[in-house]
């Protein structure tokens, strides 16, 4: 049980009585328990306490009421009570009425019904009181019918404004005290009932401990409205209060002290004695006198300790008047009706109105709307409310100014005033105005400025980032702000920074400006031109950094941009070599920019001539070449980026790279999963183009590094690219002019060794035949057959070198039509039958089932496999065996010269088709332009030659084809 206060008054009777309730409620429950006990364990002393004859004895059904009464007046002091409380105390108290109705019914009808105490202790029940056997006595019943009763209507109020309850409960103190106080002088209680009782039967006289726990039930509920009846006058505080406080005691105690005297001297035999009655009188005098001047003595000194209270009271008008006459603020006070009472000299100054004026005057005349400050305090109390109000005040000229206003709600004897302290604000909102006039000058130029603004705190917490910093560094608002400005610095450029700060912090510097990087949420970097100064208060203390951050990464990637070109001049002219060229370039490219680069160097049929691949990284430089190397002509296929590039001249920027892409551009599985584990995001391709021609493709890539391109990558590796084609076709038209130096000096050499020979068979012919007479000449025709055999030789020689010069030129034409496969190998196999018989070699063809057509120029094709027969007889030992096939290959026919030869070493295969080329080995025969043609020729149908040998097992050269069906496409393709 706890206890609720139902005052804020510090008097001790006042802190007695919000205690009373649950302290009389818990001894009622722990004495009525005590008394059940004792019923369950047959002790007569804890059930009658007073063992004297005629002493009531507390019945279980006495106890338990008792404790129900207890219960309910608990639940039902509280204020407010809940619904729950109400409902479940009213319930109880019924049952403390209805337990003493049935007690009284029993006495009135002279039956003894078997209730509580039969049904819990009926032997001890016996025992104990065997006159009237589980009854209580009937002043008992008589009170629990009055508490139940009072409990019932403890809150019901009369329209005259007293309590029920409290008449109810008076009863049963007054019930309770006659028996308490038979106990005190020990009186005989008689079996027989008092007169106007008899009704009841035989009389028992009520239990002393039951008559301890009315009286104090009694108390409790007279306690519940303390402000009534005797209680509330001894509540005043007032000379009157005091007197009664002082009186009760006496009132109490004397009367009862003295007749207590009178009764013990009656018992002792001195009622007759001389002078007893004029004693007892003396002594009841002679007490009262003392309560008389205990009492005088009492108001004695509250009279002081007034007079003391009102000078205090006039000292603390006095200072009170000082303080609100001198007040900066206006104070003034209103009475119920919202008239002013006081109005001081503040007053007076801030709305122009005197006192005089002012006073009796309605509070509307000088703030607008004062119901809104009215509000402010309707909770409190006599005190001055803690909220202040911004409201607007009225000028005796009409003048509105703005106010702060705060309002005390005062009560004093129950009169009630309120005190409103105003303060005239027009100057500090003018001040607040123009602050935020600045503050919104200085919002808005950081907001809007095009570059970075941000406040820094001395820890380098960001306070305060503007959107051009947000976008500069990818983050939003809130995720700055929760960082430092080193979490976002680039580790390399903190320290430097660092130290311009601590420069700052120590006064050295005011302003400092660096440039520096930052870390954009994406993980690159972003260079900024940081400008930096100290804001300190006006005792100097630092209070935070203003930065303003401007991004200088176009400005960086300009110069970049410029010093890569600056370089790439020289360097691309610093080697004439395609070779070292193509090499110059990727590593200008890589990683400056790009992650991978492609460079290729392209015929005009689009075949690759050179090529050279570079990765930021060892592991994909490695995987490029191994994807070349297994995929060699996939990139130059038609619909692949480079060949489309490449035939059309256009440059191709892509963003992003889409998985589709590199699905359609896959031959297969294999070559689909090795471009994924290339894992190219962004590229760009590039026609490398000089002189209005296309020499190449350069083809760039970013994956790891995971930047982007745009359009401004794209310029940049144009303009490398048209710079890299200058310089590769300079090394191209340079590698030419030496090639067509060294034919020069080939072709001369020829012209004055291999043409000398038939030149000088012809002269010595001529020479035999003019020194013969005719007859002679006509009988021998031998010199006439050298002659004409060296005519032959001479003119094949000079066929071979127009058509190499022809070659390369670009000049070698062919006529193409679609020829039977079979019948061209028979008779380009038929051409060499003669010589191979002569040598004992034998001559095969195998043609596979289901070889088409081939789109040739017959003529050009026949002569390619002259070539290559003739080589294959030439080195094919007697006996030996030259074989001629033909198959489809990858939409072409590849066909075959195979010999049993003694091989080709394998540092001869590199030169092998080179013009003039012949191994050192070998005889001096031929002018070394056999194979040259074969791989003219084959160039100029759009098909392929390649040799596979090895020493001692002999040579085999392929050739493909294009087949008649794809003549169409391929002839466009060319064209």
């Amino acid at each position: 049980m706890t206890a609720v206060r139902r005052s804020g008054s510090s008097h001790p009777l006042d802190r007695v009585l919000d205690w009373l309730v649950p302290a009389v409620s818990l001894f009622a429950i722990l004495v009525a328990t005590s008394t059940l006990l004792g019923w369950a364990m047959a002790s007569e002393r804890a059930v009658r306490i007073v063992s004297s004859p005629g002493a009531g004895i507390m019945m279980p059904n006495t106890a338990l009421a008792l404790i129900c009464t207890a219960a309910a007046l608990w639940l039902l002091s509280e204020r407010p009570v809940s619904r729950l409380r109400r409902w479940v105390g009213w319930s109880i108290a019924s049952l403390v009425l209805l337990v003493g109705l049935v007690v009284v019914a029993e006495y009135v009808g002279g039956q003894v019904a078997p209730g509580i105490n039969q049904l819990l202790f009926p032997r001890t029940v016996a025992e104990l009181s065997p006159r009237t056997p589980g009854r209580p006595s009937p002043m008992t019943a008589v009170n629990l019918c009055l508490m139940g009763a009072s409990l019932l209507l403890l809150h019901v109020r009369t329209r005259s404004g007293w309590y029920p309850a409290r008449l109810l409960a008076m009863a049963v103190a007054l019930i309770a005290a006659q028996a308490l106080i038979g106990y005190v002088y020990l009186e005989e209680f008689p079996h027989d009932p008092p007169p106007g009782l008899s009704a009841f039967g035989p009389f028992t006289a009520m239990a002393v401990h039951t008559a301890l726990l009315f009286l104090l039930l009694a108390l409790g509920v007279l306690s519940v409205h303390p402000q009534l009846g005797l209680l509330g006058v001894l509540r005043r505080q007032d000379a009157g209060g005091l007197m009664a406080r002082r009186l009760l005691p006496a009132a109490i105690v004397a009367p009862l002290l003295v007749w207590g005297v009178k009764l013990f001297s009656e018992r002792m035999g001195l009622k007759g004695a001389p002078f007893s009655t004029s004693i007892f009188a003396l002594l009841t005098v002679a007490a009262f006198l003392g309560i008389l001047v205990r009492s005088a003595n009492a108001l004695s000194r509250m009279d002081l300790r007034q007079r003391e209270v009102e000078q205090s009271l006039r000292v603390s008008e006095a200072r009170f008047s000082s303080i609100v006459n001198n007040a900066a603020d206006a104070i003034l006070t209103i009475d119920e009706q919202k008239r002013i009472t006081l109005f001081n000299a503040s007053a007076e100054r801030i709305f122009g109105y005197s006192a005089n004026e002012a006073l009796g005057r309605p509070l509307g005349l000088f703030i607008q709307e004062p119901r809104v400050l009215l509000e402010v305090t309707a909770g409190s109390r006599g005190r001055v409310g803690e909220e202040r109000r911004r409201l607007a005040g009225r000028r005796k000229n009409g003048e509105v100014f703005p106010a702060e206003a705060t309002l005390g709600d005062v009560r004093v004897d129950g009169m009630r005033q309120q005190a409103v302290i105003l303060r005239d604000i027009s100057a500090r909102v003018r001040a607040e105005e123009a602050r935020r006039n600045r503050e919104e000058l200085f919002r808005t130029a950081f907001e809007h400025t095009p570059i970075g603004s941000s406040l820094v705190a001395i820890d380098g917490h960001l306070l305060m980032v503007n959107d051009a910093l947000c976008a500069m560094v990818g983050y939003s608002r809130e995720e700055l702000l929760a960082r430092t400005f080193q979490d976002i610095t680039h580790p390399e450029d903190l320290e430097m920074d660092l130290g311009f700060v601590k420069r700052l912090l120590d006064g050295e510097l005011d302003t400092y400006q660096l440039e520096k990087r930052y870390i954009h949420k994406q993980g690159h970097t972003v260079d900024v031109l940081l400008t930096a100064s100290l804001v300190r208060d006006s005792r100097g203390k630092p209070l935070h950094f203003i930065s303003q951050i401007q991004d200088i990464s176009e400005r960086k990637r300009l110069e970049l941009d410029l010093q890569l070109l600056a370089e790439a001049g020289p360097r691309l002219a610093s080697s004439l070599d395609p070779t070292t060229t193509l090499s110059t370039v990727s590593r200008l490219l890589v990683p400056t920019l790009s992650d991978f680069c492609i460079l290729t160097m392209l015929d005009e049929s689009g075949q690759a001539l050179r090529r050279e691949c570079l990765a930021s990284t060892p592991e994909k430089t490695r995987l490029l070449e191994a994807l070349f190397e297994a995929y060699p002509h996939a990139p130059f296929r038609r619909g692949h980026l480079l060949a489309e590039v490449f035939q059309t001249g256009h440059s191709l920027l892509l963003n992003e790279v889409p998985l589709k892409l590199l699905e359609s551009s896959a031959e297969d599985a294999r070559h689909l999963e090795m471009m994924l584990r290339l894992a190219p995001l962004s590229m760009i391709v590039v026609p490398l183009s000089a002189r209005g021609h296309t020499v190449g493709v350069v083809a760039l890539g970013m994956s790891e590094s995971g930047r982007r391109y745009g359009p401004r990558d794209l310029a940049l590796v144009e303009e490398v690219a048209r710079r890299a084609a200058l310089a590769i076709d300079n090394s191209t038209l340079h590698s030419q002019s030496e090639q067509a130096t060294h034919l020069r000096d080939e072709v001369l050499r020829i012209v004055a060794h291999d043409l000398r020979s038939p030149l000088n068979v012809i002269a010595l012919s001529t020479g035999t035949m003019m020194k013969r007479t005719p007859e002679e000449r006509a009988a021998d025709s031998r010199p006439l057959v050298s002659i004409q055999k060296a005519v032959g030789r001479a003119t094949a020689l000079i066929q071979d070198l127009m058509d190499v010069a022809r070659m390369q030129g670009g000049k070698l034409n062919v006529e193409r039509r679609p020829e039977p496969t079979e019948a061209l190998l028979q008779d380009a196999l038929e051409l060499h039958r003669a010589l191979a018989d002569a040598r004992s070699i034998h001559l095969r063809l195998e043609i596979a089932p289901g070889v088409p057509a081939v789109f040739v120029d017959k003529d050009r094709v026949l002569q390619l496999f002259s070539n290559l027969l003739g080589n294959a007889l030439k080195f094919t030992p007697m006996g030996g065996l030259v074989t001629l096939r033909a198959e489809p290959w990858r939409g072409m026919v590849r066909c075959a010269v195979s010999d049993t030869g003694p091989g080709i070493p394998a540092e001869n295969m590199p030169h092998l088709f080179e013009p003039f080329w012949q191994a050192e080995s070998r005889s001096k025969e031929g002018a070394g332009l056999g194979l040259t043609i074969v791989k003219g020729i084959t160039d100029a149908h759009g098909g392929q030659v390649w040799v596979e040998s090895r020493p001692g097992l002999g040579t085999t050269f392929y050739v493909a084809l294009p087949v008649a069906r794809e003549a169409a496409s391929t002839l466009d393709w060319h064209v």
